[in-house]
């Protein structure tokens, strides 16, 4: 047993168990193995490389540093554009809006729970498109129809009727949805094509803060701006910097997916979740082709701009779509939902009923006002990228405790300082909105941070944790993430408002506050019995794809 993880009853070493740090004990033990593995530089030289990099030039963990910070930089910022900019936008004016367009405060609500409904209906689309063709093609496609959506969204605003108005810019805000697709499910896992597992922990969760919690930002911004500015200006803004957006992807962000072999003459190591079931086989197009030499030439700039790389999967696309769903029968897939999709949805969803339960007397807040509430959120998200930092640490920490070997279980325990956070928060809250008075708008601000923090350290628990323990298979369960929770969204927005007026904002609160305990109690048989069910799985899944 290591430190609380049951050890699976073969000797298979699953995915997610990982030599990755040197120590005395270690060395002793796996001296002749360590010496064939490629190791940090600098100050983590005692840190072994997981995945071990390739010898070809072009696998994305080995370029310069510059590309790999450029490409993140541009997804990072497109993912805050693209995926999180749109949604949140019309939050802080839900009421306002509904005045303007002269319809129900639910309808306002149901512009965005529209969006949302595409994302989660498209979302295996992208991700059987992604598994054949890579994550560029997808990236450069949601980033054309996302500026498309935001102009459509501006002619909203100038049509004869106030009903032609709502239905344009009901079509532009589903038309933004088919350009948050690919952001919202595919970037997690970009990271991982890019990045060793010692470096994603920050990566995933300023990841984390932009798709949960940047959303705040977005509020506070936008309310001040709808007030000033008018709505039709809130998309005139986004236009131009989307647009740079899209430049940033044709210029700076080149195809990750790469078939890897490790640099020991083993079975491939695949970045890729799409080719995990193609290990070794001639049936998909290799990233790079070795000359009469042996030698595989490095791709010049303005060849790694080139739209479609090769084809990575000739399965077909009805198979692959199946395969997206087969991950409902790994326990570590649902366990992912509970705590992650689910939450981010209870977090978001409350934002539908925000204005709605702040406008009125006694809080009497104005549109702006209801945008500066956010506050708490964001500083709650802020701080929560130090769960990033976080997990990294103590995943560190406990692999020297277990003789240098980390377990991908090793993520788990990060999510203790979820559970305390969040019971401060929505109960707390609860309370406060059963007895309001003016001034306790700020303790609800509070709470509603303290929520966001929440929300960004469990899901950059879960996020790391498949990045780890099924890192073959983390495209298709990101995008069942992504799905449910959009899903839910899309739900919240058809009865959320209606449930906080008839029941109360604060019986709203406490259901929240319950269920999302009542989750995290999975947390418990997630990490002693983790190892044994990735064994399993992996088991299984090969048998699915007829490898036994």
């Amino acid at each position: 047993m290591a430190l609380g993880i049951l050890e699976p009853k073969t000797v298979e070493k699953p995915p997610g168990t990982e030599y990755l740090v040197d120590t005395q004990e270690t060395s002793a033990e796996h001296q002749q193995e360590h010496e064939n593995f490629k190791h940090g530089k600098g100050k983590i030289t005692n840190i072994i490389l997981i995945p071990q990099p390739s010898e070809d030039p072009n696998d994305p963990l080995l370029w310069p540093t510059w590309k790999r910070e450029a490409a993140f930089a541009f997804l990072f910022f497109n993912c805050i554009i693209f995926a999180a900019l749109p949604g949140p936008m019309i939050a802080p004016a839900t009421v306002a809006l509904a005045v303007q367009l002269d319809v129900p405060i639910k309808k306002v609500a149901q512009l965005s729970g529209y969006q949302l409904l595409i994302v989660g209906a498209l979302g295996p689309v992208v991700s059987v498109l992604a598994q054949k063709y890579g994550k560029r093609p997808q990236f450069l496609v949601a980033s054309i129809f996302g500026v498309i959506g935001t102009g459509i969204c501006i002619a909203g605003f100038d049509q004869s009727s106030l009903s032609k108005s709502y239905n344009v810019l009901l079509a532009g805000r589903m038309v933004q949805g088919i350009g948050t697709t690919a952001y919202e499910s595919l970037s997690v896992a970009a990271i991982g094509d890019m990045f060793f597992l010692h470096e994603r922990g920050v990566r995933t969760a300023l990841l984390v803060l932009t798709l949960a919690c940047l959303s705040s930002f977005v509020a506070v911004i936008a309310g001040n701006m709808f007030e000033h500015l008018g709505a039709r200006n809130l998309f005139v803004v986004l236009l131009p910097i989307q647009i740079f957006g899209l430049l940033g992807t044709v210029v700076f962000m080149p195809e990750t997916q790469f078939i890897r072999h490790d640099s020991t003459g083993a079975l491939p190591i695949i970045s890729s979740p799409a080719v995990a079931e193609k290990q070794g086989g001639d049936s998909v197009t290799r990233e790079s082709t070795p000359d009469r030499q042996g030698h595989v030439p490095k791709r010049g700039f303005v060849q790694g701009l080139r739209v479609f790389s090769g084809l990575y999967n000739t399965s077909s696309m009805l198979k692959l779509f199946t395969e997206i769903f087969v991950h409902l029968l790994n326990p570590a897939v649902i366990w992912v939902q509970l705590v992650s999709a689910v939450l981010v949805s209870f977090f978001v969803g409350t934002a539908y009923t925000l204005a709605q339960i702040f406008s009125p007397p006694p809080y009497n807040l104005t549109v702006s006002q209801n945008g500066y509430f956010f506050t708490g959120a964001l500083i709650g998200g802020i701080l929560g990228v130090s769960a990033g930092p976080l997990c990294d640490f103590t995943a560190r920490r406990l692999a020297r405790r277990n003789k240098g070997v980390y377990e991908a279980e090793f993520r788990i325990p990060v999510c203790i300082f979820a559970v305390l956070v969040f019971a401060i928060g929505w109960f707390t809250w609860g309370w406060a909105l059963d007895h309001p008075t003016h001034n306790r708008v700020y303790l609800s601000s509070f709470c509603y941070g303290a929520i966001c923090f929440g929300t960004s350290v469990a899901s950059t628990s879960a996020g790391l944790y498949i990045l780890d323990a099924f890192r073959a298979h983390s495209t298709q369960i990101f995008i069942l993430q992504m799905m449910i929770k959009n899903f839910i969204f899309y739900a919240f927005s058809t009865f959320i408002n209606d449930f906080a007026a008839s029941q109360g904002p604060g019986h709203m609160a406490r259901v929240f506050g319950t269920v999302t305990l009542c989750g995290f109690t999975t947390c418990v048989p997630m990490y002693v019995f983790g190892k044994r069910n990735r064994v399993l799985v992996y088991r299984l899944w090969d048998r699915w794809l007829g490898k036994e």
